[in-house]
Order: structure tokens, then C-alpha cells, then sequence
């Protein structure tokens, strides 16, 4: 099985500035090498109705019908981000064609090399010209390139965005069996990268599957990355761990439903809670990530006040988002050691983030929409990081063989489960009362039992180590004007 660990780097002031040149030095390249394949995306009849604009020095061999060059004028362009070197003996490679009966090679043809293979050949030549390039490990910059390849793939392929130009880069990766494990210690290792030297980080995992003072197969591909001024290493690694199947739906003696929201993060089933954190968006840390912002715009551009203040506005980021996933792994193995089987929303997050949508007056003005209060109903909700506890839910249940079935979200706040009655005005808030049988209950302790109950399972319920329901919960419209407040539950559900 591979999996991908993370460590934290401990470079000297040397190897820390000689890692950040690398990625001024990478970032030129990728943007060089990307300038080039647009050019050729551009000009390769990509619309149909503009004109053809041929490359200097392609040309078509008469007797073979193989084209040289990115677009032939005796044929029509077909290659739609090809590279045109300066130097044309760069382009060409030579290519083996074997007989599909004998699978033997029958003889070698001279084909013009595709665009990544040319950009490495050219590569090639500028660490041999330009100092910058020739300090940088060869394998690096050919993963540079193969970056490139990926993002044309996911374009022409997958039909993701066109790829962009950069103005930072902060990661670079090794190929496999580069990187070598040198004096693995119980706190700290020492990894030797290739062209920075021996770097110590913090030793978090039993590296000693992996292997010590050898390039072990084990040891996949590396990279190096920087968030918020901190450098890391993570190592993609094949451990002979293998994960157990996942258990029928059949086999499952108990499930657990959660319901996410914004003012309790989860809400099981079975009573219990998982509050919310707020990293982000409560007032006292909104307020400073607003002061650090200020303080970036007041600088001027170009200055290093500007670049020490983007720094402690990225540090104190990268801080936050390291609680929220650390919070996250919590809130998600707390999930998944509950029962057998998980149920959760089927939400599509990305289209309740999305903002309000302008309605016209009719007199060339615009109404009231609301867009101020979804503002900020979509920042609790991507602070609160629904999609990333759903994928940790979904690593954690894999590990443990659980099954996590996804539930359509429809009427699941709304739907009383005594008498199936769904109206909007059964929930108000945190409160759920039907307004058919009366049915009282806490919203979202409900909304998660719906889910569970759609599966086809039920939580089965032990006196003595799950909490009682609470069931003290009153419309405010249906409370007498004597009693003002709600008298709390003794098992603290609410």
C-alpha cells in the first residue's frame, strides 16, 4: 500500500536559501517552458476561422508521409502545443517500429519528439550555459516539465482549465529512489536531497520499514514544499500494510448518521456533538487577519516591508489551517469509532458557497438579495471544512473496513420521523417541532437520525455509555410570555 507522510524540515540558513533560489529558478523555467507550448496552442489552427500560421523549418518527407515540425503546410496542423527549438536537430528522436507478429524491431525511423522530450533536451543545454539552471538537480527540472504534461493532459482530457502562468512556486519533487534515509534517529531523521545536502527533520513515523543508509524501492517519489515560511518533506512510501476489506452493509450490527452545520460542526445520532471551531471567522482572529491584510496594502509594492508583511499574514494562515486539520482528524475518528457504519449528507458544497444571485427591478436597478448574509454563511461554511472531515471520515473508515454511504440531503431537516409530516416551519434554528404531531426534538440530533434511518439501519442504544435524548425543546412562538428561557438539560446535549 502507498501512503504519503508529511515531515517537517529543519534546513540551515544555506540549504534554506539555496532551497528558495531552486524555486525563483523553477518557476522562470515553468513559465518559460508554458510560453512556449501556448505559442504553439495558439497559432496551430486552434479556431477554425483564424489564419494558419505555419512554423519555420517544418516540412513533410514525400516517400514516408512523416511530418517534422509542429504544422506542415502540405497537411494541415495538428499538433496543438508542439515547440519549435532553435536548434531543429533537438526535435527529432529516433523511434523503433517492431512487427506485431514477431514483436521484434524491424527498423528505426527519424519522428519529431514530442513537446515535453524537446523542452528537456533544451533544458539540457541551458544547464550547460546559464549557472542558475546547472545549480539545480537535472531530475528536478525534468519533473518541472512533466508537471507541465500533467496539466495539458487534465485539459485536453479531463476538460480542466487551460494552464496559467505562475508568479509563485512553493514545491518541487524528486523522482523515485533519489532521495536517501541516512541516521534515523527516535526524534529526528536526516534525508540526503540531491544538490542541497544532508537535511534533518522531525522523525513522526516508523521510518524503519522504509530503510536506513540505502536506496530502498520503498521510497517513492519526495517533495519538498513550503507553506507559510516552514519547509516540509513528504515522501510518498510502500509499506507492507494492507488494508482490510470493506464490511457488507448486511454484516453491520450499528450505524452512526452525522449531520454538519454551522453552529454544531457534526451531530451524531446517537446524542452527542461536535462543536464548531470558528478558526477563521471569530471576531478576534478575523479582526487580525484583517489588520495583516491592511497592513499588505499599505506597503509598496516591490518593498521589503510588503514582502515581511505577506510573510507573518502567510505564517499566521498556515497556523490556522494546521489547527483546522489537526481538529479535523479529531471530529473524524470520533465518527468513525462509533459504530459500524457511517451515513452522511450527499452534499455538493461547491454549489451552497456559491454567491447570491443579482435580481433586477425592472428600472435598471437591482433588489435587495441577501448578498451580505450569504457572504457570510459561506465563509462559516468553509471554515468549518465540511469536504475535508468527509474525506478524512472516508480514509479512517477505510482504514477500519467501515462502509461510509453517502444519504441525498433532501428534507432531512424538514421530515418529522414520528409521522413523516415535511414543512419548512417544523425547524426553527436548533429547535424541531412538527407541527402535525408535535414531535419535539433537537434539529440537528434529528437530522443526523434521518440519515441513519435512510440507510435501513438504526444505532442501537446502550443506557450506559450513550447519553439520554433530550427532549426539552420548544418552539419560541409556542413559549408562554413567562417562561423567557429554556431550562438546561442535565446531560448537556444542548
Amino acid at each position: 500500500m502507498q501512503v504519503r507522510w508529511n515531515f517537517k524540515m529543519l534546513p540551515n540558513q544555506t540549504q534554506e536559501a539555496t532551497l528558495e533560489d531552486w524555486l525563483v529558478t523553477l518557476r522562470k523555467h515553468r513559465n518559460y517552458a508554458l510560453r512556449e507550448r501556448t505559442t504553439g496552442f495558439e497559432t496551430n489552427n486552434k479556431d477554425s476561422d483564424s489564419a494558419i500560421i505555419y512554423a519555420y523549418g517544418a516540412y513533410c518527407d514525400l516517400e514516408s508521409r512523416i511530418e517534422f515540425g509542429s504544422c506542415c503546410p502540405l497537411t494541415s496542423p495538428v499538433l496543438k502545443h508542439g515547440v519549435i527549438p532553435h536548434d531543429l536537430n533537438l526535435a527529432f528522436k529516433n523511434t523503433k517500429i517492431k512487427d506485431f507478429e514477431t514483436k521484434e524491431a524491424v527498423k528505426t525511423v527519424v519522428k519529431w519528439d514530442s513537446a515535453s522530450g524537446i523542452q528537456m533536451k533544451v533544458t539540457t543545454q541551458l544547464r550547460k550555459s546559464l549557472l542558475h539552471f546547472a545549480r539545480v538537480d537535472s531530475d528536478v527540472l525534468q519533473r518541472n516539465i512533466a508537471n507541465i504534461d500533467t496539466a495539458y493532459s487534465n485539459f485536453f482530457k479531463l476538460g480542466r482549465g487551460y494552464p496559467q502562468f505562475i508568479k509563485r512556486l512553493d514545491s518541487f519533487e524528486y523522482k523515485p529512489g533519489r532521495v536517501l534515509l541516512r541516521h534515523i534517529r527516535k526524534n529526528y531523521a536526516t534525508a540526503y536531497l540531491p544538490g542541497i545536502g544532508d537535511v534533518k527533520f522531525h522523525n513522526s513515523r516508523d521510518l524503519s520499514l522504509v530503510g536506513a543508509y540505502c536506496n530502498t524501492p520503498l521510497l517513492r517519489t519526495c517533495t519538498v514544499k513550503r507553506e507559510g515560511g516552514t519547509w516540509y518533506i513528504s515522501m510518498l512510501v510502500n509499506i507492507a500494510e494492507v488494508l482490510p476489506d470493506v464490511m457488507p452493509l448486511e454484516k453491520c450490527k450499528s450505524i452512526v448518521g452525522i449531520d454538519v452545520g454551522i453552529n454544531k460542526l457534526v451531530a451524531l445520532s446517537e446524542g452527542s456533538f461536535a462543536l464548531i471551531a470558528r478558526i477563521t471567522t471569530n471576531p478576534r482572529t478575523a479582526r487580525r487577519l484583517s489588520m495583516r491584510q491592511r497592513a499588505i496594502s499599505r506597503k509598496q509594492k516591490g518593498s521589503k516591508n510588503r514582502i515581511k508583511a505577506v510573510k507573518k499574514l502567510a505564517k499566521q494562515k498556515h497556523k490556522l489551517a494546521q489547527y483546522r486539520d489537526g481538529y479535523g482528524w479529531l471530529v473524524a475518528n470520533k465518527v468513525v469509532k462509533t459504530a459500524d457504519a457511517v451515513a452522511r449528507e450527499d452534499l455538493k458544497i461547491k454549489n451552497m458557497v456559491k454567491r447570491a444571485k443579482p435580481k433586477h427591478d425592472g428600472e435598471g436597478g437591482y433588489k435587495r438579495n441577501g448578498a451580505s448574509q450569504k457572504t457570510g454563511l459561506n465563509q462559516v461554511i468553509l471554515d468549518a471544512g465540511w469536504g475535508d472531515i468527509f474525506n478524512k471520515i472516508a480514509w479512517l473508515a477505510v482504514k477500519a473496513g467501515k462502509p461510509v454511504i453517502p444519504v441525498p440531503p433532501k428534507h432531512t431537516s424538514q421530515e418529522c420521523p414520528k409521522c413523516g409530516h415535511i414543512d419548512k416551519a417544523n425547524r426553527e434554528g436548533e429547535k424541531f417541532v412538527c407541527t402535525v404531531c408535535q414531535y419535539t426534538q433537537h434539529a440537528d440530533t434529528k437530522a443526523s437520525r434521518t440519515i441513519a434511518r435512510r440507510v435501513g439501519l438504526v444505532f442501537h442504544k446502550n443506557k450506559k455509555t450513550l447519553r439520554a435524548d433530550c427532549a426539552k425543546v420548544t418552539l419560541s412562538r409556542h413559549q408562554s410570555l413567562r417562561v423567557e428561557t429554556l431550562v438546561p438539560c442535565p446531560w448537556g446535549c444542548w
